[in-house]
């Protein structure tokens, strides 16, 4: 890593957002970051990893994309389980 890139400010991602790891050229979403280091997990999920901030880019293509929103995913859940709550609720 150049001397530049070190004391570039490292991209923030917001939690969510399908992000491209430079130093493996995996795609994955932000989870959190923790000690100093990005937290990823791959988009069909499975095990996090972690990456470098300063190595850590937007995704090429993925500007628009409500598909890894996950506050969006979230609300919409729990719609879905308080309409199943109510449907299953006994009375």
């Amino acid at each position: 890593m150049s001397t530049r890139q070190r004391n570039a400010p490292a991209y923030r991602p917001h939690v969510g957002e399908l992000v491209l790891d430079r130093r493996t050229g995996r795609t994955g979403i932000y989870m959190d970051t923790i000690g100093g280091e990005h937290y990823l997990r791959p988009e069909p999920g499975g095990r996090e990893w972690t990456a470098d901030p300063h190595q850590v880019a937007p995704a090429p293509g993925a500007g628009d994309s409500a598909e890894y929103d996950l506050p969006r995913q979230f609300r919409r859940n729990a719609g879905k389980r308080q309409h199943s709550d109510h449907r299953n609720s006994p009375g």
